[in-house]
């Protein structure tokens, strides 16, 4: 068996919902007057679709009732919330070659109808005016902090801030195809831009607009400070606004619009802020700018308790902080991470609670899924029962959230949450065992499988590729808990999905998705060549090879020093399994790559920073020295045993059998066979302590390898004892010769219990010809033969 791969608490509960209760105002009606700027003069856009999305997430608000008119009129109905959010952008499609040049990128500050909406062709140069630039950073900007959460939904994406930043360059792909630019083009104006506002005096331009410029110029530390600053600013307005609230009391109303227009623009702000803190990986940062966005907000909403609008902007304030803390949760380090993680899944349970007391049933769908996102993560990073309880959790919740966010109606949201709990299955599958664990498998896999029914390689490739990697995990993790042709399907399977998803991961494009998805194909295809056989076994391991090496072209010694030794270790396994199945030369010559690889993962790999991995290449290297000892003959034989003994005895250093007691036994086991095979090899006079030092690592594997509890595992070193107490037995003379030998006939007849003639007929062999061995050096010929024509019959040599 070779081995691979604090914070504030949020109180959301009873905070007057009965009084927000009411029935919703009527929906307003808006009208909008589509033109075409290029005409002199301009003219109207008929049979254009009109659409109102939401700023941050992109996602549909309104269609308007029809196409424009002849007059380039459209009629849309907006729901009275919506028309409140101030976070609206006008759609226009179906105008062919036409974009919208005002206002600037379709944001809406205010929905006062008409609403007149200007296009112009694409590649006007108008479209890359200060104005369009500035209104297309500032959604992008905000929209960081919805990526982060989309971004949490995917178990192999890389570090949170290199995949925000690959989002960032693929967005201003697309904001240059829609207006008609080369890309470059759209990234030297912005530059431009940029730099022309770091050039005017601070007098001449707002701290947002700094903002915006710093983002533009990747300079993160900056442009956090500089949204920080206009928050700071925006703070000392809402205090002003309240002071002339309190003065005056006959325009208390307006003054209350006001300061609610003011917090809205101050979490934007502290939102914006965030983002480039979570884009410089400053995580912590970031959860603190939210959390002070969260008392500003909980202390507006305590003077205006009937004001509904206070109470939402304070949820929308307290989920950013929970999502927030979730990212924070997945990088920070193990005695920080687990408490955060547990932390942001309470507030989004009392955010959902807090949701749908006022009815918002989609809004507490959402907290459900933040909540069973945070679960996840948190069972992942746990131990034992309480990683299962956490996962268990974890399935119930997005459960619950899938009862809203239906395919039909819903399908991104749906998809979203179909995706984490396939997540959840596929972690809890993974820490049980028998058929739970594959029925938790399997159902993981076609939670996967029905995602991308959404999800399409045409529409959402990147997303698509992340779902098929999932998959090929969930496929990989039950093929490898299968046995016989089952188990080679579903790996076959696993390398399907990976080859899909490198469709869109390209070295050139996404390196990082790339070589993790390689290093993913690599271990599926090691492991269906161990379970094949003959020319396919050996094909297998050769493509594991090559995926491995691929994942190295990325994964360097000195940009990701722990991928790398994964990497390494990985390769090492698959060349040392190659190496098995190879003859003479060739198989020396793998076998020494793999013991090269193995000893390459042990420079990053060491006991002090990283004890686990250690022991695990350590483990490993000792089965490739093992493979390499069998293969030779005389001196150079007993030395590769003996570095082999020193790398599984390095091994136990970490592997002990109060922490991790089943690679105690196994690692127990395979240094037991490699000092059997060292005391072959050795002077007659040497042997029999290294037979000795055998016979106690089986007895200690023993202690942990039940029958009851592992049968199978129990049998094998079984059989591996009577081995070697035979060889002791045949080095000793007289009376111990005798007992050593009678040991080893019960050794193999208590393997015989399990390795029975029906269910395991080679097993049940190849123990009936060592029994028939110790008969015969006890002088029980009769015994031997019988026991020899028996194991012929069934398996002839």
């Amino acid at each position: 068996m070779r081995q691979g791969p604090g914070s504030t608490v949020l109180l959301l509960l009873g905070m007057g919902c009965a009084a927000l209760a009411a029935q919703p105002a009527p929906p307003l009606s808006v009208t909008v007057i589509v033109v075409n700027a290029n005409s002199q003069p301009p003219q109207p856009v008929k049979a254009a679709h009109v659409s109102l999305t939401h700023l941050v997430s992109a996602q549909l608000a309104v269609d308007a009732q029809g196409p424009t008119n002849p007059r380039g009129e459209a009629q849309l109905l907006i729901s009275q919330s919506a028309a409140k959010n101030g976070d609206l952008r006008i759609v226009i499609s179906g105008a062919g070659n036409l974009v919208i040049y005002e206002p600037a990128d379709g944001q809406l500050p205010s929905l006062k109808s008409p609403i007149k909406i200007v296009l112009l062709p694409k590649g006007s140069l108008a479209l890359l005016g200060p104005a369009q630039i500035q209104a297309y950073l500032h959604r992008l900007l905000l929209q960081v902090n919805g990526l982060q959460k989309q971004v949490s939904t995917f178990k192999t994406e890389a570090a949170q801030g290199q995949g925000q930043q690959q989002y960032l360059a693929a967005a201003m792909a697309e904001f240059a195809q829609t207006i008609g630019f080369p890309h470059d083009q759209v990234d030297q104006q912005v530059a431009i831009w940029a730099q022309n506002i770091k050039m005017q005096a601070a007098r001449a331009t707002t701290a947002d607009q700094r903002g915006l410029a710093d983002f533009a110029l990747k300079d993160y530390a900056a442009a956090a400070r500089d949204f920080n600053e206009a928050g700071d600013a925006t703070q000392e307005q809402m205090n002003a606004h309240e002071a002339t609230a309190a003065a005056y009391k006959k325009a208390q109303q307006s003054e209350v619009d006001a300061a609610r227009d003011d917090l809205r623009q101050l979490i934007n702000q502290r939102q914006s802020a965030a983002g480039a803190d979570q884009l410089n990986l400053k995580f912590h940062d970031a959860t603190q700018t939210l959390e002070s966005a969260v008392s500003t907000a909980e202390a507006e909403y305590g003077k205006h308790k009937d004001d509904i609008g206070f109470h939402e902007l304070w949820l929308e304030a307290a989920s950013s902080a929970a999502n927030a803390r979730l990212s924070e949760g997945e990088v920070a380090p193990a005695s920080q991470s687990l408490p955060l993680l547990a932390q942001s899944a309470a507030d989004f349970d009392s955010l959902a609670r807090e949701y749908a007391a006022l009815g918002a049933r989609q809004a507490a769908a959402a907290a459900q899924d933040g909540m069973g996102t945070a679960l996840v993560r948190e069972g992942e990073r746990a131990n034992g029962d309480k990683a299962t309880e956490l996962l268990d959790q974890a399935v119930h919740a997005l459960r619950d959230a899938l009862e809203v966010r239906t395919k039909a109606d819903l399908p991104q949201d749906w998809a979203t949450t179909q995706t984490n709990l396939g997540n959840a299955l596929m972690l809890e599958g993974e820490r049980v065992s028998g058929d739970k664990a594959m029925a938790l498998l399997s159902q993981a896999a076609e939670d996967y499988r029905s995602v991308l029914e959404v999800r399409t390689k045409a529409d959402q490739p990147r997303e698509w590729a992340w779902t098929q990697t999932n998959l090929g995990v969930a496929l990989e993790d039950e093929g490898k808990r299968a046995s016989g042709y089952k188990a080679l399907e579903l790996l076959h399977q696993a390398v399907q999905a990976y080859g899909n998803a490198l469709q869109v991961f390209t070295q050139a494009d996404q390196p990082q998705d790339w070589a993790q998805t390689q290093n993913n194909l690599g271990n599926a295809l090691d492991e269906e060549g161990e379970r094949a056989s003959g020319v396919m076994a050996v094909a297998s391991l050769d493509l594991a090879v090559q995926a491995f090496r691929n994942a190295l072209k990325v994964y360097t010694k000195a940009d990701l020093p722990q991928d790398w030794a994964l990497a390494q270790n990985n390769l090492g396994n698959a060349l040392s399994g190659e190496g098995e199945r190879a003859l003479g030369d060739k198989a020396a010559a793998l076998l020494d790559q793999a013991v090269q690889a193995y000893r390459s993962a042990l420079e990053v790999f060491t006991k002090a920073d990283l004890p686990q991995e250690w022991a695990m290449t350590q483990y490993n290297l000792g089965i490739a020295l093992e493979n390499e000892g069998e293969r030779v003959a005389g001196d150079k034989s007993a030395a590769f045993f003996d570095q082999a003994v020193q790398a599984y005895r390095s091994a136990l250093e970490v592997y002990t059998k109060a922490d991790l007691p089943r690679d105690w036994a196994q690692t127990q086991n395979n240094l037991g066979n490699a000092l059997d095979y060292e005391g072959e090899r050795v002077a007659e006079d040497k042997s029999a302590a290294f037979f000795d030092q055998a016979v106690q690592a089986y007895r200690s594997a023993l202690e942990v390898r039940t029958k009851a509890d592992l049968p199978q595992d129990w049998a094998m070193t079984q059989y591996n004892l009577g081995n070697v107490l035979t060889d002791e037995g045949l080095c000793a003379g007289g009376v111990r010769s005798a007992a050593l030998l009678d040991q080893a006939v019960q050794a193999f007849r208590g393997a015989l219990e399990v390795y029975t003639k029906t269910d395991f007929p080679g097993y049940w062999a190849r123990t009936m010809r060592g029994l028939a061995a110790a008969h015969w050096d006890l002088g029980e010929i009769a015994s031997a033969d019988a026991e020899s024509k028996a194991a012929n019959e069934v398996d002839p040599q």
